[in-house]
């Protein structure tokens, strides 16, 4: 009795072909792999393996009675993939990640023409038409692997947590680079040199108590000089 199971991974190299398309699965891409054994007792590695491109693969029977979390490699997947295989087995038994873009282009199909149609009949511009990352997620699995973000956010309902992060980190340092330009902007010296504040123009500063004791032994050591300058000048 043959023992079948499966299991999702990337790619680990460019070797692999899918049994649905027949074409090669890229480096990197995920894959859903097919595994036969003789019987239980028989190692994995000694299975034989066939593999599918994710958007190739229509979900069996088997993998809807067992919890996502226990389906082999989902572990390591990213969370983006670890979300679109959990949307491919809720929706049943032949599902597949094609099927899910394709429904997302007609429903966005449907909402162009319908906001097209409104616009003729209002007799306003038509509006400007989105760009779709329809492309992108249909050649997923033909590219290194890199799947487009935005879109399976779209379908999964998940934000970019990368792209947030990366938001987050420009923020903080565009924060810190005005309070730098405001802070360099306050301390910048006036005309002639001297800072705004001590300017002729600008509000005096308050003298404190030392520095008004300096003040007057100054002026008291001026006026003493002067004194002994007139003194010996009348002799």
């Amino acid at each position: 009795m043959v023992v079948i199971t499966y299991c999702v991974e990337y790619a680990q190299s460019q070797k692999s072909v899918c049994l649905k398309c027949n074409k090669v699965i890229p480096n990197k891409s995920l894959r859903v792999g097919r595994m036969e054994r003789k019987s239980e007792k028989e190692k994995k590695k000694f299975a034989k393996y066939g593999w599918y491109h994710f958007k190739c693969f229509e979900v069996p029977e088997v993998m809807t009675k067992i919890p996502v979390h226990l389906i082999r490699g989902q572990v390591d997947l990213l969370d983006k993939d670890k979300l679109r295989l959990e949307r491919v087995i809720k929706l049943g038994v032949g599902a597949s990640w094609s099927q899910i873009v394709e429904q997302h282009k007609k429903k966005v199909k449907e909402e162009e023409e319908a906001a097209a149609a409104e616009a003729l009949e209002n007799g306003t511009p038509l509006p400007a038409k989105t760009t779709s990352k329809d492309e992108d997620m249909e050649s997923d699995d033909d590219n290194d692997g890199s799947a487009s973000e935005d879109f399976t956010a779209q379908l999964t309902g998940e934000i970019d947590r990368k792209q947030e992060r990366k938001n987050r980190k420009a923020n903080q340092l565009k924060a810190k680079t005005d309070g730098a330009k405001v802070s360099k902007k306050q301390n910048k010296p006036g005309k002639g040199g001297k800072d705004t504040h001590m300017g002729s123009k600008g509000p005096a500063k308050s003298l404190t108590a030392v520095e008004k004791v300096i003040a007057a032994s100054r002026a008291d050591s001026q006026k003493k000089l002067e004194q002994m300058k007139s003194k010996f000048g009348k002799k």
